[in-house]
């Protein structure tokens, strides 16, 4: 049976012992002790820098104070609507009030009119509560991307931030 053997005959005779490589046998033994001593420094610690942090920290916990209280008034606002003026609206009592304000002054309110009317701002003002909050959610989470990124100016921020859209 016989071999083949692939690729060039000298690539086989260099694959051998390589004696280009010398080692530097002149060296003291000072300088050998010295490179291994060297002991690695430890970083310097940058005042700036750790300033900058510290305010974009005190920045981001001013964020998440607002996103969280407006969660806690947004959130509480569209529960009011969605419950509490329902609950108003068609409650018996209301309804009664409106009967004894026509037979009293003897007009006619169109109730189921006032009821479509309410019913349509109700549908606004949450929409509205849930923009603001989705705002205030996008401030935190902008701060929050500034801080990591060591990043000061808001519009510089957002400016780098469009240009990566585009």
């Amino acid at each position: 049976m016989e071999k083949k053997i692939v690729g060039n005959i000298d690539d086989v005779a260099q694959s051998g012992i390589n004696f280009s490589n010398k080692r530097n046998w002149d060296k003291k033994e000072d300088d050998k002790v010295k490179e291994i001593k060297e002991e690695p420094k430890e970083p310097e610690i940058d005042a700036e820098y750790n300033a900058r942090q510290k305010r974009l920290e005190e920045k981001l916990v001013a964020a998440k104070a607002i996103n969280y209280s407006g969660f806690v008034f947004n959130g509480s606002s569209i529960l009011i609507m969605v419950v509490g003026v329902h609950q108003v609206i068609m409650d018996p009592n209301t309804i009664e009030f409106i009967n004894l304000i026509e037979t009293t002054f003897g007009i006619e309110i169109q109730y189921e009119r006032f009821i479509e009317l309410i019913e349509l701002w109700k549908t606004h003002l949450i929409s509205l509560c849930g923009s603001v909050q989705l705002g205030f959610m996008y401030y935190q989470q902008t701060r929050q991307k500034m801080k990591d990124m060591d990043r000061e100016d808001l519009f510089g921020f957002i400016n780098d931030e469009l240009n990566e859209v585009i």
